[in-house]
């Protein structure tokens, strides 16, 4: 699944936190609520491209340090 850039971007405003990997460009998102999403963010064509969700995401972020994701 693909996200415009719009969209992406006002993802990440609304986000508890983001993490950010430029070397591979990564995005590791969290919001309230909903959930975790891992996105790989293309600049040409500018695009986001979901690579893994829900836990699977959650796993991700577990493993990456963030300390506060819910199980």
């Amino acid at each position: 699944m693909n996200l415009e850039p719009k969209e992406f971007w006002r993802m990440l405003e609304n986000a508890t936190w983001v993490v950010w990997d430029e070397t591979f460009r990564y995005c590791l998102v969290g919001l309230p609520g909903e959930g975790y999403w891992l996105y790989r963010y293309e600049r040409n064509p500018q695009r986001a491209s979901l690579l893994a969700d829900g836990e699977e995401a959650a796993r991700i972020a577990r493993a990456m340090g963030v300390e506060d994701v819910a199980a």
